[in-house]
């Protein structure tokens, strides 16, 4: 499950870019840097049971595991009245990088019951940067909502992208209820040109990859040089550098 979405082949990033998708992300303007050890830091708040983070994992890391390392990664699935979509889980797992601190938290399990805290410095970001649940701020158009993503606080998301809706939409989808199973998703997000890929629309996994990726080539410095000068990279960096700044 793990390795063949901890190595998609550049070629792949590539032929894919951003497909006419634009940015998911909020870029801010005059925000206080974030960052951890001396790196650019980028916060992940989902849960486990959530259909969307279940779908926004794969992306995450496919694209961090050009950056990095991740060890310990398990398998899960979201909630079974949440769509039951095969996914990785981030809890107990840690993550290696010379580039970029990645955080994340799983909040709660596939029932929901309590799992990581998130502290009151994380949280305070997801209430500036995602609003709160009585309603949206500056930052996004949407209240409170999970996947919630920061990007050394210049890129920021929350909830899915379109581009990963179709795999849970009203309870349907080419991955509810375990789609072709945890084996096949992970080779058609290394493959999304094969049959099962292109049935799920594996590339909108790649897509969301070629837009972390760009969000954190942005702040880390442009390193490493192979992955931020690279085609799909490039293409994603162009499409954020059209947003318009807000803070």
């Amino acid at each position: 499950m793990v390795q063949p979405v901890t190595s998609v082949p550049r070629s792949v990033f590539d032929s894919i870019g951003v497909a006419g998708q634009a940015a998911d992300f909020v870029v801010t303007k005059n925000q206080p840097s974030l960052s951890l050890g001396g790196k650019a830091r980028f916060v992940y708040v989902g849960a486990e049971y959530c259909p969307y983070c279940a779908a926004m994992r794969w992306s995450l890391v496919a694209a961090l595991s050009r950056f990095g390392t991740f060890h310990n990664l398990k398998e899960s699935a979201s909630g079974p009245s949440d769509g039951d979509i095969p996914t990785f889980s981030f809890l107990g797992a840690s993550y290696l990088s010379p580039y970029v601190s990645f955080t994340p938290y799983e909040q709660t399990d596939r029932l929901q019951n309590p799992l990581t805290p998130v502290p009151a410095n994380v949280q305070k970001l997801y209430t500036t940067y995602d609003g709160s649940q009585s309603g949206p701020t500056i930052f996004s158009a949407g209240g409170a909502g999970i996947p919630f993503l920061d990007v050394a606080n210049r890129y920021v998301s929350a909830g899915d992208p379109p581009y990963l809706s179709s795999f849970f939409n009203n309870d349907t989808g080419p991955l509810v209820n375990g789609g072709p199973g945890v084996i096949a998703i992970a080779q058609a997000v290394n493959n999304p040109n094969s049959t099962i890929g292109k049935a799920i629309g594996a590339s909108g996994f790649i897509v969301a990859a070629n837009y972390i990726a760009a969000a954190v080539c942005n702040v880390d410095g442009q390193m490493p040089t192979a992955v931020c000068t690279s085609k799909g990279v490039t293409a994603a960096k162009s499409e954020l550098a059209k947003a318009t700044p807000v803070g």
